[in-house]
């Protein structure tokens, strides 16, 4: 929203509907331009300069056919200042500002197979942790993660109430500290049940994020998964050259 100066007509007409799309529900579809014509009482050349400012802002998608759909702020998601903010959503988000928290899904203790035991370093069937979350952001979910941890390294997780209390920050109270985090991000589509749970269409596209997080002597100490709506993203990597 524009403050602080002198504002365009059309400027003025942004701002208004940004007030009156504000609680619309993630990707709602917005009036035509003919009713918003009418309802803020202004031209047509007037309400597209409008609506262009609001898609470059990434505030609207306008989809040929369709209509166009309101999408709000993104979040922004920096993972350049891991050593600063530290490891893990809630860190990364609360230094934002943004109030985050968890609903549990799952708390259990499985057997690992396959890719999950070789991700973790471990033989087959050796226990792990398992916690599956639906992630929130200032009250919207954001994402549906999944944490493995090898069980021995702390036992004491499955006791833990994880809507109250943040994984990595319980892991280091146990002296399991994150020092390193490897991570790869794809887009997908949705399947059913991340549809259901992100509340996106069925094969919407999703970012899947994959981290590998070792302590200080290299050790893998958690492998997780982060699903996320693709529209309500934006990424911000910072690299530099070694000295």
């Amino acid at each position: 929203m524009t403050t602080g100066k002198r504002l365009h007509l059309h400027e003025k007409i942004r701002d208004e509907m940004e007030r009156r799309f504000a609680d619309l529900a993630y990707f709602s579809p917005i009036p035509g331009e003919r009713e918003l014509c009418r309802s803020l009482g202004v031209s047509r050349p007037t309400v597209r300069k409008a609506l262009a400012l609001l898609e470059e802002e990434n505030k609207i998608v306008r989809m040929q056919g369709r209509g166009s759909f309101y999408t709000g702020e993104k979040i922004p998601v920096d993972y350049s200042e891991t050593q600063t903010r530290g490891f893990g959503l809630a860190q990364m988000f609360s230094a934002e500002g943004r109030v985050t928290r968890s609903t549990v899904l799952q708390q259990v203790v499985e057997a690992a197979h396959g890719n999950l035991a070789a991700m973790l370093s471990l033989p087959e069937e050796a226990l792990v942790f398992h916690l599956k979350r639906l992630r929130y952001v200032d009250e919207h979910i954001y994402a549906v993660t999944d944490d493995y941890i090898p069980l021995a390294l702390c036992p004491a997780l499955v006791r833990i109430d994880f809507t109250t209390h943040g994984l990595l920050r319980t892991l280091e109270e146990y002296d399991v500290r994150p020092y390193a985090e490897d991570k790869t991000i794809e887009v997908v589509r949705a399947t059913p049940e991340i549809a259901l749970y992100l509340e996106v269409a069925e094969e919407a596209p999703i970012f899947v994020t994959r981290i590998l997080t070792t302590d200080a002597a290299g050790r893998v100490i958690q492998y997780a998964t982060s699903k996320a709506d693709a529209f309500r993203s934006r990424f911000r990597v910072r690299s530099t050259a070694e000295k």
